[in-house]
């Protein structure tokens, strides 16, 4: 009884791993080999279909970059309308604000309470403008770094 179930697994498990090795064509389960040949490298780079760059792949690695950096440029070209949008608005705010204020203290730029409110204006545009040009830098980081991460996962870093 013994015998018959040792050779029961036994069995088995051989059945069970020859299952499990790839076809003699690389491929498993009549799928071809996710090898494809890089001109940049010369050699067969193994990436998947689940690769963002495996439809890719049949450009250059110069033409790779090239996109990157027109990517790149866009970006920068996005975020500067985005940042002088805002600066426009900004100044716009400040100036009605500061109409405003004159109007309210009949033109009389001399009253202690007109240059204090003036000053506070002043201030509160200042904070605006400050707060836009962080927030323009840190989309300006963080677009670098997702094409910073794009370039390194064409090269397999």
């Amino acid at each position: 009884m013994k015998i018959q179930t040792l050779l029961t697994i036994v069995l088995s498990g051989a059945l069970l791993a020859a299952g499990c090795v790839p076809p003699a064509g690389g491929g498993y389960y009549g799928y071809p080999s996710p090898q494809v040949y890089d001109p940049y490298y010369g050699t067969p780079s193994y990436r998947s279909s689940y690769d963002p760059y495996y439809e890719s792949d049949r450009r250059s690695h110069r033409e790779i970059h090239r996109d990157l950096t027109r990517e790149q440029q866009e970006l920068n070209e996005k975020l500067n309308r985005k940042y002088d949008k805002a600066m426009r608005r900004l100044d716009r705010q400040e100036r009605e604000a500061e109409e405003k204020l004159y109007r309210k203290y009949g033109g009389n730029t001399s009253d202690p309470r007109y240059q204090k409110q003036s000053r506070r204006v002043d201030q509160k545009y200042d904070h605006k403008r400050d707060k836009v040009e962080r927030n323009e830098s840190k989309g300006y980081r963080q677009g670098v770094r997702e094409l910073e991460r794009e370039h390194e996962r064409y090269h397999g870093w």
